[in-house]
């Protein structure tokens, strides 16, 4: 008998249950086959019959979920190794599943919030990123959550958890549907220079149009081309 593995590697096994196998094998290829033995290599594997001259599937596993090994010596050349493991019920796949979809479509949602109109920040803000008290360096621009209330960096700054964003009005700003002009921090936005450096936040005008950078490090990169700078829309 063999077990064929989910990356095609084939191994001869002396027998085989519904949770573990076991085989016999050169003492100097203990770890180089040990490693092979992943969740994600024995899932779905098969146990094959070759006795007949042709491969016959006898048995294949489920979705496993490695245990670990137990070994027996057979002589001073030879090890006799069983590998044990759980089937994963079909369920607790799908729970998996639909947990890592839900956090997919969550860090999507979040990464769109960085560009979005302040109304949209607010009613989504729960799919922001938590501040990080300590010692976090934000740029400006950049947007998160304390205590469900959504926030702006308005000028970089390393976070510190003796200043909150609720009270660090210098750093940072709470995003509120109606701002009143003098809530509003004053920026003088000048004309794109080329050979200026611009960074994520940073507005320039082109063409009599404002544009906000959406990347650090953004040199030569003429406003209205590409993906590095957006029409900027002012809250």
């Amino acid at each position: 008998m063999e077990i064929k593995l989910k990356d095609g590697g084939n191994f001869k096994i002396n027998s085989y249950q519904k949770d573990s196998f076991e085989m016999i094998i050169p003492f100097n290829k203990v770890y180089d086959i040990a490693v092979l033995m992943s969740k994600n290599n024995v899932s779905n594997a098969k146990i094959i019959d070759s006795s007949t001259g042709k491969e016959t599937v006898i048995y294949q596993f489920e979705t496993v979920k490695m245990l670990g090994f137990e070994t027996k010596m057979v002589d001073e050349n030879n090890i006799s190794i069983r590998f044990s493991f759980d089937e994963v019920p079909q369920a607790e796949i799908d729970l998996a599943n639909q947990r890592a979809e839900t956090e997919a479509v969550a860090h999507f949602i979040a990464l769109g919030l960085q560009n979005a109109d302040v109304k949209d920040v607010i009613k989504w803000a729960k799919f922001l990123e938590d501040w990080h008290p300590k010692k976090f360096p934000y740029k400006k621009g950049e947007r998160f959550k304390l205590n469900g209330n959504p926030y702006e960096v308005i000028e970089d700054v390393i976070s510190s958890e003796n200043n909150t964003p609720d009270k660090d009005t210098k750093h940072y700003k709470l995003l509120k549907e109606q701002e009143n002009s003098q809530d509003k921090p004053k920026v003088e936005i000048k004309p794109w220079d080329e050979k200026k450096t611009y960074n994520k936040g940073d507005l320039a005008i082109a063409r009599g149009i404002v544009f906000i950078s959406t990347i650090d490090g953004n040199k030569g990169n003429e406003p209205g081309f590409g993906t590095a700078w957006n029409y900027y829309k002012e809250n």
